[in-house]
């Protein structure tokens, strides 16, 4: 049965108007069941980029929540999302990362299933079953709903969840600045990396959805280490101008539009030199307000995330309260020349990698939060997510969707906001008008 907590008792832990969480949403044992259950069971997730799977038969092992799923490369080409487990005594049936199968059979008494996941054989089946056996009815479970959206491929267990493009929406036109950049696409460098972080899932995924504000305290020692050397430091001053955006269905970004160190220090001089080289062709895929973005990250709801320059994709899997398991995949220009791409791949690791330069300063913050809720006192105390003026919150004629100034906290309380609803409602009708009438009602996002 779905875990169920009263939504009254759910609300008195956010409120959105005021910009107040109470520490428990990251703590309680409770609310993360509530979470797999009434999030990642019926929303759209990340499950891996395409070019992971590229051949039929291809497979890549992934989690939806705690639920451990293959992505499964049909022979037609299209892509189906399987519950990675047994029917028989529910042992996992593929143990590998990734892989190339014709059949899945589980290793424990041999039942064998096909790519769709149709159950296809059972050992001494006839002295088994001497009364008949209808395999069809035993297949894997299989995600109501599997699509892709320019390389990467999403996933939802519910089939009422809305289509995957209205899902996205405004988040989609964001997420393009790091998804479509260049007439020939982007390659994915290696394959994916993984490490474990002791901190709730959401406290990862949020500073995503806006949060550049943090870097000029959290990361100037990691900034005054990575400069390459033909870099002029009298220059070292972090972007102040940019803008953040916030979508009714939890997605948010924020973009920096005046340079800075960023470029130098995460692309190297090659990376950098290749950025700036293609800006004609990006104006004209993208239009110049979005070319002229220096620094993105994005946070599709509830935990696609991406960086640009960076060029880095994430999910984030949670594992418990307390502990999640970050997923990173690495891009660059399909166009450039091997150099270009070796010397942005190493620079990307050596920043935001498990060991990077900035990925040890923002997990040591995430740590850091999640060790002071430890205690009676700290699981106690309020947290304030209330920064910004109401009336900087709104339209704008170059970006879609809810803007504000990187000062504001708009964008968290968005994701916060989408995070209520989906504990709170029960169907997506539901959520979807919760999140119109805070809208319709000009409340914080």
């Amino acid at each position: 049965m779905p875990t169920t907590i009263d939504p009254d008792e759910i609300r008195r832990l956010y409120d959105s108007a005021a910009g107040v969480i109470k520490p428990t949403i990251y703590t309680d044992e409770a609310i993360f069941r509530a979470e797999l259950d009434q999030i990642f069971a019926r929303t759209w997730v990340l499950l891996c980029p395409e070019q992971q799977i590229p051949r039929p038969g291809d497979f890549f092992n992934t989690y939806v929540g705690a639920d451990r799923v293959m992505v499964v490369r049909q022979k037609d080409g299209s892509v189906k999302g399987l519950l990675n487990q047994c029917r028989h005594r529910g042992n996992e049936l593929e143990r590998a990362d990734f892989g190339n199968r014709k059949m899945f059979a589980c290793s424990y008494h041999g039942w064998a299933y096909d790519l769709a996941g149709n159950l296809r054989s059972v050992p001494r089946e006839e002295l088994s079953f001497p009364d008949g056996f209808d395999k069809s009815a035993w297949g894997c479970r299989s995600m109501a709903q599997v699509d892709t959206y320019k390389g990467l491929v999403f996933g939802t267990w519910d089939p009422t969840a809305p289509p995957l493009a209205d899902y996205l929406g405004d988040g989609a036109w964001y997420a393009d600045i790091f998804l479509d950049r260049w007439d020939d696409g982007q390659q994915l460098m290696g394959g994916v990396s993984k490490w474990i972080i002791k901190a709730n899932w959401k406290l990862i995924v949020e500073q995503f959805t806006y949060d550049l504000l943090h870097a000029e305290n959290a990361h100037p020692a990691a900034f005054l280490a990575s400069v390459p050397p033909d870099f002029d430091r009298s220059q070292m001053k972090l972007p102040s101008n940019g803008v953040q955006f916030s979508s009714p269905s939890g997605h948010g970004a924020g973009l920096w539009q005046d340079k800075g160190p960023v470029l130098d220090v995460v692309a190297g001089p090659e990376g950098r030199d290749h950025w700036r080289a293609s800006y004609p062709e990006v104006e004209r895929r993208l239009g110049t307000a979005r070319a002229d973005v220096s620094v993105v990250t994005v946070n599709l709801f509830p935990t696609c995330a991406m960086f640009d320059p960076t060029r880095q994709l994430r999910t984030v899997h949670p594992v418990g309260p307390d502990e999640s398991e970050i997923w990173a995949w690495n891009f660059v220009p399909a166009c450039a020349s091997d150099e270009v791409k070796r010397s942005w791949s190493v620079n990307t690791i050596r920043a935001f990698g498990a060991g990077g330069l900035f990925e040890a300063d923002d997990s040591t913050m995430w740590r850091g939060i999640q060790r002071t809720l430890r205690g009676t006192i700290g699981r106690s105390t309020p947290m304030a997510v209330a920064m910004g003026h109401r009336y900087s919150e709104g339209p704008s004629p170059d970006f879609p969707g809810r803007v504000a100034d990187l000062t504001s906290e708009m964008s968290a309380r968005g994701f916060y906001d989408r995070w209520l609803d989906l504990l709170t409602c029960e169907t997506w009708a539901d959520i979807d008008q919760a999140a119109k009438a805070r809208f319709a009602e000009g409340a914080r996002v």
